[in-house]
């Protein structure tokens, strides 16, 4: 019985975390398709490809940020923050460093050809770590749900 009330609480949580990261992600792609719409309007046709190149270089370079800060040093973190071991101020400050390391890995052309764009740069840059902040963490959820199911 204590089985079937774990199960049916954990596709519970499940359930939920995956409805929250869907809209979490029809938002960003929503936003994103705004974007590359926007881009298509530019008469430019050499401006228009930097700036689709600069988005999915974003995108890409944001993935393997936040892929790499969560490996190294962000599971750990949450757990001492929760344990009263660390200030949440800590676990914030993995946004502002993967935020300075996006933007030092870009190139900047890309990076001026996204603020000529965009406008607000900063802002959609925390927006995309954020996104792949929620990504990484879902997909780990699943992934552990996965692993409770087999055993």
């Amino acid at each position: 019985m204590q089985e079937m009330v774990n199960d049916f609480l954990l596709n519970l949580a499940l359930a939920g975390i995956t409805l929250l990261a869907s809209y979490a992600m029809y938002y960003i792609r929503k936003a994103n398709a705004k974007l590359t719409a926007e881009t298509a309007k530019i008469s430019n046709e050499e401006q228009r490809k930097l700036i689709q190149t600069a988005i999915a270089r974003l995108d890409d370079v944001a993935t393997k940020t936040i892929k790499a800060i969560e490996q190294t040093t962000a599971k750990e973190l949450r757990r001492a923050v929760k344990d009263g071991i660390a200030s949440e101020d800590t676990l914030t400050s993995l946004a502002k460093q993967a935020y300075l390391d996006i933007v030092k890995t870009l190139e900047p052309e890309y990076l001026l050809a996204l603020q000529d764009s965009l406008g607000d740069l900063e802002k959609y840059i925390k927006n995309t770590i954020e996104a792949k902040v929620l990504e990484v963490k879902q997909n780990a959820v699943i992934a552990e749900a996965l692993e409770l199911r087999e055993e």
